[in-house]
């Protein structure tokens, strides 16, 4: 039976990648609209960080200029544009689709589940070319919630004021765009940082993006874990940090995508405390329900990637310090991890923290060749808890996990810039504090369809 799942699931992917790629391929080769107007400027830009989920493809390249009127069709989706191409936007989005088949959960049942783990609509664009802004809500996991709103003032370029609700500028791999992780879900290591809440921030970048700079203040942050929209959070918290290309402006092509910086944040944090999640989305440790946050909460994250041709790496590693209270004792529990994943464009296409184009798009009927793009990608990760949660009583040893190690490895196919598939394996195993039965290794094998437009 369970046989019979896996490769029901794997037609409808294939059917379902195949029949969208023919449609997008067809959209490729439609011909733009022309009219007389001129071309109309890119919507927010990719910052050194990428930290953005907007697509760098986006960005005008040195082409022939294309002319659209003010209701367009493009590769990058809908726009709508006044004459001067001052004020636009731009409607466009991305589904994720999630087939997950554990083999052992930390219970050690098998399971097999799917859902639309992404499904967001994304609204951006200028305003007078001087503010960006952007709107993406998220329909997934039937939990429809604001994941980002925001403004952005960029009249100085090198200090650009961004308000609302977005990315904490602290984890390397969180700053990726969710659309272009080599993995569907992130590792261990960011479930010590924290991931979209509301605030304001000042950012920029000089000599020509070889340094790079954040720092904000935002309504106080849980670890691995996303702020509501409608409401402050019991804290508050200032973030900053920096991040060095020093080869970006120079003629060492080797070396133009190699970056690395640190990040960090300070701030007060009271009230609950939620859970850490492995990559299969299954907690493995928690707080007793009695303990809250009571106090300063401290992050230090240094990181770097390295692209050059096919090839990738990317490593951060994070410490997170919190005080907590449990029925009048009071704790200060340091919380580490680390990650570090590398990847190959087996078809020999350039590498990138931001998106992979594939070089020929996926059209079998014209020959070996126009295949799209495969890539290989491995992950490492390993978070410590603290051994004074347990030893103070504030988690239960026999039921959380002191220690996580993880390994994954996936393949990636990008069909076109629209289409891309995932299979991922993923494996967790655990080791408990105080000579504790450990919970069972975690095996889960995770197919996933991308469509974005």
């Amino acid at each position: 039976m369970k046989v019979t799942r896996i490769l029901i699931a794997a037609a409808v992917f294939t059917l379902t990648a195949l029949a969208a790629t023919t449609v997008f391929a067809q959209t490729e080769a439609t011909p733009p609209l022309a009219s007389s107007t001129n071309n109309v400027s890119a919507p927010i830009q990719a910052q050194a960080s990428f930290s953005d989920d907007a697509d760098p493809a986006v960005q005008p390249t040195t082409k022939a200029a294309r002319t659209y009127g003010p209701v367009s069709a493009r590769r990058s989706g809908l726009w709508f544009s006044t004459q001067d191409g001052s004020t636009h936007l731009q409607v466009h989005g991305y589904v994720q689709a999630d087939d997950r088949m554990f083999s052992a959960n930390t219970k050690d049942e098998e399971l097999d589940t799917f859902l639309f783990r992404r499904l967001r609509p994304l609204f951006e664009g200028t305003l007078f070319n001087q503010v960006d802004f952007r709107f993406m809500p998220d329909f997934g996991q039937n939990n429809p919630q604001i994941q980002e709103a925001f403004l952005e003032l960029k009249t100085l370029p090198f200090a650009k004021v961004r308000v609302g609700k977005f990315k904490e500028p602290i984890g390397l791999e969180v700053l990726q765009a969710d659309r272009y992780m080599k993995f569907p879900e992130r590792s261990i290591a960011s479930d010590l940082v924290p991931l979209r809440y509301i605030g304001a921030q000042l950012s920029g970048s000089i000599l020509k993006n070889s340094i790079s700079y954040e720092g904000g203040y935002f309504d106080g942050s849980s670890d691995g874990s996303n702020g509501e929209f409608t409401e402050w959070a019991q804290g508050n918290e200032g973030v900053g940090r920096v991040f060095f290309q020093p080869f970006a402006a120079t003629g060492v092509n080797v070396l133009h995508q190699l970056g690395f910086g640190v990040a960090g944040s300070s701030g007060s944090q009271r009230g609950a405390i939620p859970g850490l999640k492995t990559p299969g989305q299954t907690s493995f440790f928690k707080y007793s329900s009695s303990v809250v946050a009571d106090g300063q909460h401290e992050r230090i994250s240094p990181q770097a990637y390295y692209y050059a041709g096919p090839f990738g790496l990317l490593g951060e590693c994070t410490l997170s310090s919190q005080d907590i209270l449990n029925k009048g004792v009071v704790g200060k529990i340091t919380n580490q991890a680390w990650q570090a994943q590398g990847s190959i464009v087996l078809t020999g296409e350039k590498n990138s923290y931001g998106v992979i184009r594939p070089r020929n798009s996926f059209e079998p009927n014209r020959g070996f060749r126009h295949m799209g793009a495969v890539e290989l990608a491995a992950r490492f990760a390993q978070l410590d808890i603290d051994g004074l949660a347990f030893a103070g009583g504030f988690a239960k040893a026999t039921t959380a996990a002191q220690q996580a190690k993880e390994t994954g490895v996936g393949v990636n196919w990008y069909l076109n810039q629209y289409v891309r598939l995932t299979t991922d394996y993923e494996h967790t195993n655990f080791r408990m504090a105080q000579g504790a039965a450990p919970l069972h290794n975690e095996n889960v094998l995770i197919s996933m369809i991308q469509l974005a437009f």
